[in-house]
């Protein structure tokens, strides 16, 4: 699919998802996580990833398994620095000291689609707040 074609289906993606509600191991349009979000997003596009690894997913996972949602992501797609970040690809926070507690997609160089708790999906400009907090991307297509 080309440059364009995705770009202009992010848009409408985009508007789709914008101001759903958060909710924890949500995989709908009445609410979702990051990852909730991850997947809908990526099966828009014909992408297939897993909604989990199978175990039970606590709100405070973090704290039993630091590791646990970095060692999912790094199953997938390819490293991308953050100076050759592109719409689509998977952009991954460290929001707890040290530990990868967040993810989006950015819908073009500069912005990224997301949703955190207690709110709803939003976009952020990759802004100094976010590349401090950056912890790496993947490319999956």
């Amino acid at each position: 699919m080309k440059k364009e074609r995705i770009e202009k289906k992010m848009r409408e993606i985009v508007k789709k998802y914008r101001n759903i509600p958060y909710k924890h191991n949500g995989r709908s349009l009445t609410g979702l996580d990051c990852l909730g979000l991850t997947i809908a997003i990526y099966k828009e596009f014909g992408i297939k990833l897993p909604s989990n690894d199978g175990a039970y997913v606590s709100e405070e996972w973090y704290k039993e398994d630091p590791d646990r949602y970095l060692n999912g992501l790094l199953k997938i797609g390819k490293p991308i620095g953050s100076e050759d970040l592109q719409v689509l690809d998977l952009v991954y926070f460290e929001l707890l000291d040290g530990i990868v507690t967040h993810s989006g997609i950015m819908i073009n160089d500069h912005e990224f689609i997301h949703i955190l708790q207690k709110r709803d999906v939003e976009v952020s400009r990759f802004n100094r707040f976010w590349r401090k907090k950056y912890a790496g991307a993947r490319r999956l297509i």
